[in-house]
């Protein structure tokens, strides 16, 4: 055999000993991939939904503070232009109806309701078509004896996933500066539980209380909202 021989098998085996991957390597190369895309999959997946939860929050924060200040101001300048209670004997804890003159000049007397329609807090008014004071007409009809929600009026929906709709209001007959934190009631839900005197009487309606436990619909977290509206009404 000659030399040129030799060196030629020895090149051939050394070529062969310089193959590609196993089918084995393969195989690893190719299940690392997958957990690694898993994993990719999983990180993005958590960064959407938290950064579509936070979003959603914020629309809510919004939606639920600007609606009771609303709500907060309504009450604040509630009136019937006379010595009549302006909160109707139509109210509870989960509806109120009172009434409040508009700020337009000359000014008309608004009928106002809020009520809980399932988990949505909606609001509702009808306006007089007289100015010139009580008793407020609309066309023809005492205010007091319109109905609400059951007229045509458009009807607003100031926000929804309320999670405790049955107990949104409660009325008071002190005014703030005479309540008191109840601190003996440290299992209520409530954030802040005032030591309120209640009424079931329209003419003694001092101080209304709301609140409201709310999530988003993404979400089963729950965030608690509140405010305190004190009538400035005088039947003095």
């Amino acid at each position: 055999m000659s030399a040129g021989s030799s060196a030629i098998r020895r090149r051939l085996a050394a070529l062969g000993s310089e193959g590609g991957f196993t089918l084995i390597e393969l195989l690893v190369v190719v299940v690392l991939i997958g957990i690694t895309s898993a994993m990719f999959e999983t990180t993005f997946g958590t960064v959407v939904n938290s950064s579509s939860q936070v979003q959603s929050q914020n629309i809510l924060q919004t939606e639920v503070r600007a609606s009771l200040n609303q709500l907060v101001a309504d009450l604040r300048y509630a009136t019937y232009g006379d010595t009549t209670t302006p909160v109707d004997a139509s109210f509870g804890a989960n509806y109120l109806t009172f009434y409040s003159p508009d700020h337009q000049t000359p000014s008309h007397m608004r009928k106002i309701r809020y009520w809980i329609d399932g988990t949505t807090l909606k609001r509702q008014e009808i306006k007089s078509t007289n100015t010139d004071g009580p008793p407020w007409n609309r066309n023809g009809t005492d205010l007091k004896s319109i109905t609400l929600p059951t007229v045509s009026d458009p009807v607003t929906i100031l926000f929804g996933s309320i999670r405790n709709p049955l107990t949104i209001f409660r009325y008071c007959v002190q005014a703030p500066p005479d309540m008191k934190i109840d601190i003996n009631n440290p299992t209520s839900p409530e954030l802040i539980t005032w030591s309120c005197t209640e009424t079931t009487s329209a003419a003694a309606v001092k101080t209304v209380i709301v609140r409201t436990v709310v999530s988003t619909l993404t979400s089963s977290v729950q965030y608690n909202y509140g405010a305190v509206a004190t009538i400035r009404w005088n039947a003095s």
